[in-house]
């Protein structure tokens, strides 16, 4: 056992600092923050809800659309949207990010992400929205150009 206080204080704190940082790497976050009604759609109304839902577009389409219902974000709550080619008529391209888009907001609401059309059209293919609250990936949606 220990015979002087200052060896306790230092036992005390040796320990402390040991379950301070014991197996934590890192930044832990927690949020109340989380996506209801995530829908790809071929456009949104003046409130960012989807009009027309699907999950098939057309490779003339000029933007595709996803709205999602943002509920309980802490003011400062990051969004991220990544747009993934996943595979498709360009056989030598697989999961390849074509997009990335990432805005800071809070509170419920209905906030909207889209992609306009490439240059050389949409390749036909599958693929998928990946979106994120605070760099943690919480919802992906998927869908197919034609």
């Amino acid at each position: 056992m220990f015979k002087k206080s200052g060896e306790i204080l230092l036992a005390v704190l040796v320990l402390m600092v040991m379950l301070g940082t014991g197996g934590c790497e890192g930044e832990v976050s927690i949020t109340t923050a989380h996506f209801n009604e995530a829908t790809m759609a071929l456009g949104v109304d003046a409130n960012n809800k989807p009009v027309d839902p699907t999950t098939v577009f057309s490779t003339e389409i000029p933007e595709i659309f996803c709205s999602a219902k943002l509920s309980n974000a802490p003011d400062d709550t990051e969004i991220n949207s990544s747009w993934i080619y996943v595979k498709g008529e360009l056989a030598d391209l697989t999961d390849y990010e074509i997009g990335n888009y990432t805005l800071t907001t809070g509170g419920t609401q209905y906030i909207q992400f889209s992609l306009t059309k490439p240059d050389n059209g949409w390749p036909r293919g599958n693929y998928k929205l990946v979106l994120s609250i605070d760099s943690k990936e919480v919802e992906t949606l998927e869908f197919t150009v034609e």
